[in-house]
């Protein structure tokens, strides 16, 4: 009986315990999770005593790290920094005022290194030192340079930037060999390897990837001179312009007159050579003509029978005065006379 009493005891004892464990259970499970946003990065910071473990960073997501710890969290996305007109001088000692806005993001890989220089405190101290890496970048270049080769500047600025708050370390996973990268996923032209970094070597333990300038206020008297420097270029093109114009005018007047001159001496080449055949032709025709009428002459006095010149020239002036426009001919029954009558 005294054994059944005490079974029941132990059973009742155990049922008390296991319920307040299931409670208990139910009560500090959920509180054991803790939940970062897709956007943070985080250390586990015990609630009792404020102490943060840095050994691990955790990422966006819920976490099971018990009812006594939190995170404390790090911003993971983009942040910006913008400069609105910052007065500079330039290399001429001359003032500009710039506007820019740069973007960075906190290296995972040095969040504790980060942690325990600045704490969250990290921020304007960033922006401090961002500005003056620009202010350091501007002074090598003169004014007129802000006006041609904007674009060579915001590159310079870029990378002094990045020098300045990404140290010489190279960045994790850039690459050394990719053509179709973008700029800031480039490794940084002879940065040091991670596995030989020293702290030092880190900067500011941050990865700058974007910057952009966008205003350049430019003293007037530089707009000024710049203006009149590009309006004395426009006129001198001009001059140009005009004395090419007219050197390729006389050049087509030269040509043309050339071509002209050419063409009239084919003509008169072509008249000349005409003419020479054509007096080529009546010579030829004309002893053609003389060849045949003394062959025909030859043959007549052969036919006639005539033999003496005598008789050969009586008969050759008869056709002469046959010939002949002036000459009338009359017979009578007994002689043929030839008379020369004027019409």
């Amino acid at each position: 009986m005294a054994d059944e009493k005490t079974a029941k005891l132990i059973g009742l004892v155990a049922s008390i315990v296991l319920g307040i464990g299931g409670i208990l259970l139910i009560i500090l499970l959920p509180m054991s999770f803790s939940y970062l946003d897709f956007y943070e990065y985080g250390f586990v910071r015990r609630r009792t005593t404020g102490k943060v473990y840095t050994d691990n960073v955790y990422s966006g997501g819920r976490h099971l790290i018990g009812p006594d710890f939190e995170f404390k969290e790090f911003y993971a996305a983009a942040q910006f920094v913008s400069f609105y007109h910052i007065p500079i001088f330039t290399l001429d000692n001359l003032e500009v005022k710039i506007t820019a806005e740069l973007q960075y993001f906190l290296i995972k890989e040095d969040l504790k290194l980060l942690h325990d220089s600045y704490d969250v405190y990290y921020h304007q101290i960033i922006a401090n030192n961002a500005k003056d890496a620009i202010k350091n970048s501007i002074t090598k270049f003169d004014t007129d340079e802000f006006i041609s080769n904007r674009s060579v500047i915001q590159n310079d600025l870029f990378f002094g930037v990045r020098q300045r708050l990404s140290g010489k370390c190279c960045l994790p996973n850039c690459k050394t060999d990719c053509k179709n990268c973008k700029q800031w996923e480039m490794c940084d032209k002879n940065c040091k390897p991670r596995p030989l970094c020293t702290k030092e070597d880190k900067g500011f333990f941050v990865e700058v990837r974007y910057l952009e300038l966008q205003d350049i206020d430019i003293p007037l008297q530089v707009n000024e001179r710049k203006l009149l420097s590009l309006i004395r270029d426009l006129e001198k093109e001009k001059e140009e312009s005009v004395k090419e114009e007219m050197i390729v005018r006389k050049n087509s007047e030269y040509e043309v007159a050339k071509i002209t001159n050419k063409a009239k001496e084919i003509v008169e080449n072509a008249k000349a050579q005409y003419s020479l055949l054509i007096n080529q032709a009546e010579v030829n025709a004309s002893r053609i003509i003389e060849n045949i009428h003394n062959d025909g002459l030859q043959k007549m006095f052969n036919d006639l029978g005539l033999t003496s010149p005598k008789h050969k020239s009586s008969l050759n002036y008869i056709r002469s005065l046959k010939n002949h426009e002036k000459i009338k001919y009359s017979i009578d029954f007994n002689t043929l006379i030839a008379n020369t009558n004027s019409k």
